[in-house]
């Protein structure tokens, strides 16, 4: 039962301080639950809530909800995608578009596509993929300063991708 509270932060996800509104989980999580894992929802609050991994907050300041704490969010995302795995997806999105060396990957692509589906420990971990990916010589970072912001695909990448 804690996992299943847990994954309702994981589904927004949710970093350290964000609150999971107590009407959301009654109209979304409970009214899935059966009668017997209703009965084990408080003390799966409790457990967590002793863990260190939420508080509760009554609604008399706000909404009544559970916010997670650093330690919860520690706790979440165990599943995450590592760095070299982030490297990869960068690359994907080099070979969808059919690149060959010299062609180019805008970040505004890179922004509004792969990096939305990443959850936030993935997302912290993208700045280092693409840092990997230059010091590799696979791509170049262009500033924007001469035309849009950009990564580069390099010969050294091409070959790697292909």
């Amino acid at each position: 039962m804690e996992e299943l509270i847990l994954q309702e932060f994981e589904k927004q996800n949710s970093k350290a301080g964000h609150i999971l509104m107590l009407k959301n989980l009654n109209f979304g999580l409970l009214q899935k639950l059966n009668p017997k894992q209703r009965d084990q929802f408080e003390p799966a609050v409790n457990s967590l809530i002793e863990k260190g991994f939420i508080t509760y907050e009554d609604g008399k300041n706000g909404p009544e909800c559970f916010r997670l704490t650093d330690l919860g969010f520690g706790n979440l995302y165990l599943d995450s995608r590592s760095t070299d795995d982030i490297e990869d997806l960068i690359l994907k999105k080099f070979e969808e578009q059919n690149s060959k060396a010299g062609h180019i990957l805008m970040l505004a692509n890179l922004n509004f596509g792969l990096l939305q589906k990443l959850n936030p420990k993935e997302k912290e971990k993208f700045e280092e993929a693409i840092n990997s990916l230059i010091e590799k010589g696979f791509i170049t970072h262009e500033d924007g300063k001469n035309g849009p912001e950009c990564f580069r695909l390099t010969d050294l990448g091409y070959e790697n991708l292909y």
